[in-house]
């Protein structure tokens, strides 16, 4: 029985992003991590990554899209100019653990969020890998500098670590 593929976002649009901006470091960096993620889930069909196996195990999914909340909730929100959260009902439903950002959905019922689809996490992953790499490029003149590459690091070491 053959599955469906899912497109991995990252990986098709990163070469040409990163050609774009010079292959920076960071970009290269942050691209291959991204990337490898979404190879995870290539095998996995959409019905697949969102299945939670136990209450304390979240589904593909949700850790697809909770990823992609840390660089959006800790480096988009503070230092992108003119900030626009890409859907706000995604604070809370993809918020972990962090109660000094706001509430958290529940972990144990994370299998029954049925929307945002596999489709749109992959679309929300796309914005928001298009708007960090922006940001990066933005950061070479900022005295915010050092913060965002220290969150940087910490969202990619995050994301290798689910």
């Amino acid at each position: 029985m053959q599955r469906p593929k899912t497109t991995t976002t990252s990986q098709t649009h990163g070469n040409t992003i990163a050609a774009r901006l010079g292959a920076s470091r960071a970009a290269e960096r942050y691209l291959a991590v991204r990337a490898q993620t979404e190879l995870l889930i290539k095998p996995l069909s959409a019905e697949d990554c969102q299945l939670q196996s136990m209450p304390d195990a979240s589904p593909a999914k949700w850790h697809l899209a909770h990823l992609t909340w840390f660089f959006e909730t800790f480096l988009l929100e503070r230092f992108e100019p003119d900030f626009k959260p890409f859907d706000p009902a995604f604070r809370v439903l993809f918020n972990s653990y962090y109660k000094g950002v706001g509430e958290q959905f529940a972990r144990a019922q994370r299998g029954l969020i049925s929307r945002p689809s596999l489709d749109e996490v992959l679309a929300y992953r796309r914005q928001v890998d298009e708007r960090m790499l922006a940001l990066m490029v933005q950061t070479e003149q900022s005295r915010d500098a050092g913060d965002i590459w220290d969150l940087l690091s910490l969202g990619l070491q995050h994301e290798q670590q689910h």
